[in-house]
This record gives C-alpha cells, structure tokens and sequence, in this order.
C-alpha cells in the first residue's frame, strides 16, 4: 500500500510541478554574468572551474555555490553544469509569472548537476525542490523538465543497532485558493 501512495504522490507532484515548470524562455537570451574568488579555466578539456562563493546569473536565473564546474563542447556550448556547497542553490522565474518570489522555481542541494543537452537536473545529496509554499526534500531528486518528470528517492542509512533504516521523501503540497 505504501508504494502504491508513493507513486501516486509522485504522480501528483510531477502534475503538479509540470504546469509551471518551464524556464523564462528569455532567460537564454540574456548575457550570463558569474563573480567568484578565482576561477580556473582547461581549455584542452574545455572545463572551468570556479571557486569561493560563486554567483552565476542569466536573466532570472541564479546559481550559486562554494565550488561551480562548468564544462563545454566544441562550440563552446555549455554540456554540464556543477554547483556544490553547504548548500548549493538554484533560482529561476517561469514562462507566464510574475516577479515576485513566491513565483520562482528554488532547488537547493549539497551538489547539483544540469546536463544540458537532456535538460536534466539531478540534486543530490539533502535536496529540495519547489515553488511557492509547495516543497520535495529528499536525498536525491531528478527533474527532466522536457518530459515534465520528476523522481525523489531517499537512501537507506545504517541504524543504530546496525539495521537498515530508510530516511523518507518528503512531499509538502500547499491547497490552492480560489480566484
């Protein structure tokens, strides 16, 4: 029965987050500004790598970290992206809302990963994911945002009499208001 309920309130969730889930379209249009305390760049391997507190903003996106990877292909487009920190954060406002905070996309984890040929972005490690009042925390969370899918698991952790305890994936879904 559990498992049953679970995949419902994925279900629930991925319906719920899909609907607002698509990016500022003119985010990408915008100029990509990132302040760090030193940055290192490998042309060879087409990686630079940032360090001390990184702030990376385009449009409405923000990204910010302690340490933030980004890796490129040959037209120097960017394929990967790396935040982590103590916690790494994401924000981002969606197509048709207006800007004001409760209307951004936020995700927060000890590492996040953007692939960027998959729109695909896995949180990792006491991840959260959400907008407005509505949350998933848990210790992994992968979003496609080109399907509209989302997967939150939590790992199993070792007890205190050595049993296997599972920590929970948390779902907080705030009642809408009317109009």
């Amino acid at each position: 029965m559990s498992s049953l309920r679970d995949s419902f309130l994925l279900c629930l969730l991925a319906l719920l987050f899909s609907q607002e889930a698509v990016a500022l379209s003119t985010d990408r249009d915008e100029p990509i500004n990132i302040e760090a305390d030193r940055a290192e760049a490998d042309n060879a391997r087409r990686i630079t790598t940032y360090y001390g507190d990184v702030i990376i903003t385009q449009g409405t996106l923000k990204i910010t970290g302690e340490t933030v990877t980004i890796e490129y292909d040959d037209r120097n487009r960017v394929t990967k992206l790396v935040s982590e920190g103590a916690p790494a954060r994401f924000r981002q406002l969606p197509d048709g809302k207006s800007d004001v905070p409760i209307n951004y996309q936020v995700a927060q984890a000890s590492r996040m990963e953007y692939y960027a040929s998959d729109d695909l972005i896995v949180l990792l490690g006491k991840a959260v994911y959400g907008q407005g009042g509505d949350r998933v925390a848990a210790d992994r969370i992968v979003y496609d945002s080109v399907k509209s899918q989302m997967k939150a698991e939590s790992s199993a952790t070792a007890g205190s009499e050595g049993d296997q305890t599972s920590s929970r994936v948390r779902i907080k879904i705030e009642p809408k208001k009317s109009p």
